[in-house]
């Protein structure tokens, strides 16, 4: 018996998303792949605009939203925001990066882009995220069924667009 609901997450028939999702490649660089996937960028080109920005290029690193800021700004024209908490999904801005799935004894997190398009004549407004992480089942890369996410506590990054800069892509 085929389940009434086969669609759960997935993005309204003709919608693309113009943010490509991007793998993370390794167990910490998530953030990383946010930014490949804000920029329209490879990971190699983030993380080389990350090694020239001060990440190491080999080893450990912390990745931060300074770091994230800095590689937005060279690689595109957004702005990044301070981490703001997030209080209900439905008052997130048009586009951020939220962090999810907080660990409170490690004190780390994990990050995707969040996406919120608004209603035209023909669809209604609907929200998604596009997540980085390998281990995910692969319904949830691209979705709009925020259920595998863990938002209590959860901050997030606002991004927009910086004046006077044209857009890489648009979102409608």
């Amino acid at each position: 018996m085929a389940s009434a609901k086969t669609n759960i997450g997935q993005l309204p028939p003709g919608f693309v998303s113009p943010f490509k999702r991007v793998e993370m490649k390794g167990t910490h660089d998530d953030l990383l792949a946010c930014a490949a996937m804000l920029c329209g960028k490879s990971m190699e080109d983030i993380k080389k605009m990350a090694v020239t920005l001060g990440m190491p290029a080999n080893g450990p690193f912390y990745m931060d939203e300074v770091l994230f800021r800095k590689i937005l700004f060279n690689l595109s024209p957004l702005a990044v925001s301070d981490y703001k908490d997030l209080t209900d999904v439905a008052a997130l801005p048009d586009v951020a990066v939220l962090c999810v799935d907080y660990d409170k004894h490690s004190e780390a997190c994990r990050h995707v882009v969040f996406h919120h398009v608004r209603a035209t004549e023909k669809t209604p407004s609907f929200s998604y995220t596009v997540d980085p992480n390998s281990w995910l089942d692969p319904r949830s890369h691209i979705s709009t069924d925020m259920g595998h996410l863990n938002l209590k506590p959860a901050w997030y990054l606002e991004i927009t667009q910086r004046p006077g800069t044209t857009p890489i892509r648009s979102s409608k």
